[in-house]
């Protein structure tokens, strides 16, 4: 396996934004989970990989950077507004191999592939996509076709692990309280305890040696 290649067992997590991912207060998954159409004809999502996210802080501190970014982008253009603010409240975990299994999932014969690959993106080296390639040739509606991957998906999720940030902690109806039970249970991080600590120390290398590439 390449050193960015991305095991089959391997955690990927989803960040839930408020209100991106919400309609009103009410969890939308098809509005966290939103899946770009490509000029190519793929299919593109942002997930966020365990190797560079090791613990559950560092999951919160991603989504908590992630949320910021979005606030302070809108500043820039003159957009923000403060009832629109960005407000990270948790995330869903997938696996690498549920993921690709899309590609061979009864249903879903339009899925030629899908893939998760490592790419840094804004500063963030556990940035990951998911990529999904359509066949060309497929009878299948678009929209129709992504409803069901992304019924597919959030079968497949775990969680919410639900978090408040620093600067969200005056919010008294926090949208984490709106993120519903997944289908597959909790997450649970099932590593053992000498490969969790494998998992930070290489985070640490890991880290380290991007921040001397920037």
């Amino acid at each position: 396996m390449k050193a960015d290649q991305i095991g089959e067992q391997d955690s990927l997590f989803r960040h839930v934004v408020f209100p991106l991912a919400f309609g009103g207060r009410a969890f939308q998954w098809d509005k966290t989970m939103k899946l770009f159409d490509e000029p190519d004809g793929s299919i593109l999502a942002s997930l966020a990989w365990e190797r560079y996210v090791p613990t559950t802080a560092h999951i919160h501190a991603y989504g908590c950077r992630l949320a910021s970014r979005m606030n302070a982008d809108q500043q820039k253009k003159d957009k923000y507004r403060e009832k629109d603010r960005r407000i990270y409240s948790g995330a869903y975990q997938l696996r690498a191999d549920h993921i690709r299994a899309l590609a061979t999932t009864n249903g879903l014969e339009e899925v030629l592939s899908a893939e998760v690959i490592h790419h840094v993106e804004a500063g963030e080296i556990a940035h990951t996509d998911l990529r999904i390639t359509l066949k060309r040739d497929s009878e299948f509606g678009l929209e129709g076709t992504k409803t069901a991957i992304l019924a597919c998906l959030w079968n497949a999720c775990c969680g919410p692990l639900v978090h408040k940030c620093d600067c969200d902690q005056e919010i008294l109806q926090h949208p984490s309280h709106s993120l519903p039970d997944a289908p597959s249970g909790p997450y649970r991080d099932m590593r053992p305890y000498l490969e969790r600590l494998w998992y930070l120390l290489r985070f640490h290398v890991c880290s380290w040696l991007w921040r001397k590439k920037l």
